[in-house]
This record gives structure tokens, C-alpha cells and sequence, in this order.
């Protein structure tokens, strides 16, 4: 049960054994998307904006909110459940996707605001913390049925990846924009209590506006998440677990 991850953490800090990564705090806090959402935007008020969004089922209908709408597990990571029925576009499929998250027993649900835009991935190293540059995600295939924003399969299976050719590239943006990502994205580690490591996930539209979507305190570190010889932050697999260990070697000294 990895939405119980905090206590893990917990214990460490109990019996003051030092550890890489965010603590207790960081954890719940990142994990439930609504909160976290609402923690960047009263803290974090220029330069990035956050999808509006409620919590079923207080309401069954996208209320303010224009169709489509995305629907998905408020306090679930890994893409859990994120599939192309996330996003619906009627009150029926709305009913039907809550729905079948309850069966599935993954809520609470989190119905929120669809941004129309390119997936960016910001991965960010050490305590200041340093942030790299961000990654965009290509689907080199657009027949009918491409996916339209970074689903479980389109992570996870191979396969899949393959079909719609996804690919993952150093976003070339403006220096605006660029420097706009670096200061909020130091912003929302500080606010979310993170910590050695993480990746924050946005969207950003057309004219350059950008969204902050979630944060993951302990993202994949494998040598290939973001395909071949690409690991979350762009840099070499052993500086990267490097920087990860001194960063909490010098927390801990300190």
C-alpha cells in the first residue's frame, strides 16, 4: 500500500537512521494532488497557474468546469488508473469513470480542469535544489487514437511505446519561459517540503502558460525512465545517485 509510504520515512527518522529523499511531511503532502494543488497556489502566485478541480462525490457533474474533464485518483502515484478513460467528455462517462474508480477502490477521485498543452517533465537535484532542464514528451505517431497526455502504457509497456513512437526531449522553449520554470519549479519543492530529489509535472499551452499538474517526491530512478540512456534528471545514471546520497550526507551533517 504505497499511499502509507510517509510511515516508512516515519520510522527512519524515529530511530535516527539517515536516508535519501523526502520525509514524512513531503510525502503526504505531495500524494494527495488536491492539497498539494492548493498549497502551490496560495504560495506560489506568479508565474505558474494550477487546473481547477473538485472532489466527487459531493457533485456528479463538471459544475464550473468545462467538458472534457480529467478524472483520477486524488492520493494514487505511477499512473495508477491514468488511462485514455480519464478523460471524459459527457456527464454519463463522468458517472461511469467515478464509477469504476470506486470499484476498482481507488478513491477518493479528483475531477479536474483539462489543459490543452505539451506534458513537461522538470526533474530537480539537491537541497537549493538545482533545476535541470525540462523534458517534453513526443508521440511521433498521430493517427486517430494517439494518446493525448503520458498514460500508464504509454510509461510502462514497451510495446506501446513503440506503436505510437514516444519518445522523451529536452524541451526547447524561450528563456523566458525557461527561467520561469526554474524559479517555480525551487518555489514548489520548498512549498511541498521535498527533498534531495523529485520531479514536478506541468502542461504548458500554446501561449506559453504554464500549469503546474503534480509532484512526485520519489520518482523512478532507473537508468532508462525516460528511454535509452536517460534517466528522470538527463545526467549520467552514477552522478546522479551521487548527487542524491551527498545531498542527504549534507543534510544530515548539518
Amino acid at each position: 500500500d504505497r499511499t502509507r509510504d510517509h510511515e516508512i520515512t516515519s520510522l527512519l527518522d524515529r530511530h535516527g537512521f539517515c536516508y535519501t529523499g523526502t520525509a514524512g511531511d513531503g510525502l503526504r503532502l505531495a500524494r494527495d494532488k488536491a492539497r498539494a494543488k492548493a498549497r502551490v497556489k496560495a504560495a506560489v502566485r506568479a508565474g505558474v497557474a494550477v487546473p481547477r478541480d473538485y472532489s466527487p462525490p459531493s457533485r456528479h457533474s463538471s459544475g464550473d468546469l468545462p467538458y472534457p474533464v480529467f478524472v483520477k485518483p486524488r492520493l494514487a502515484d505511477g499512473s495508477d488508473a491514468i488511462s485514455g478513460a480519464a478523460l471524459v467528455h459527457t456527464h454519463g462517462a463522468l458517472r461511469q469513470r467515478i464509477k469504476s474508480l470506486r470499484q476498482r477502490k481507488l478513491t477518493p477521485a479528483m475531477c479536474e480542469e483539462y489543459i490543452e498543452g505539451r506534458d513537461l517533465f522538470v526533474a530537480l537535484l539537491g537541497n537549493k535544489p538545482n533545476v535541470m532542464l525540462p523534458l517534453k514528451l513526443v508521440v511521433g505517431r498521430q493517427d486517430a487514437g494517439a494518446p493525448q497526455f503520458a498514460t500508464r502504457l504509454l510509461k510502462h509497456d514497451d510495446a506501446y511505446k513503440r506503436r505510437w513512437r514516444v519518445s522523451y526531449r529536452e524541451a526547447k522553449l524561450p528563456r523566458a519561459v525557461l527561467a520561469k520554470i526554474r524559479k517555480v519549479s525551487q518555489k514548489i519543492f520548498h512549498t511541498l517540503k521535498l527533498r534531495d530529489y523529485a520531479r514536478l509535472d506541468f502542461r504548458l499551452t500554446a501561449d506559453n502558460r504554464l500549469y503546474f499538474i503534480e509532484a512526485n517526491p520519489n520518482p523512478d530512478l532507473g537508468r532508462h525512465t525516460f528511454g535509452r540512456e536517460r534517466c528522470f534528471a538527463g545526467v549520467e545514471y552514477p552522478e546522479l545517485i551521487r548527487r542524491i546520497v551527498q545531498s542527504a550526507l549534507h543534510r544530515r551533517r548539518s
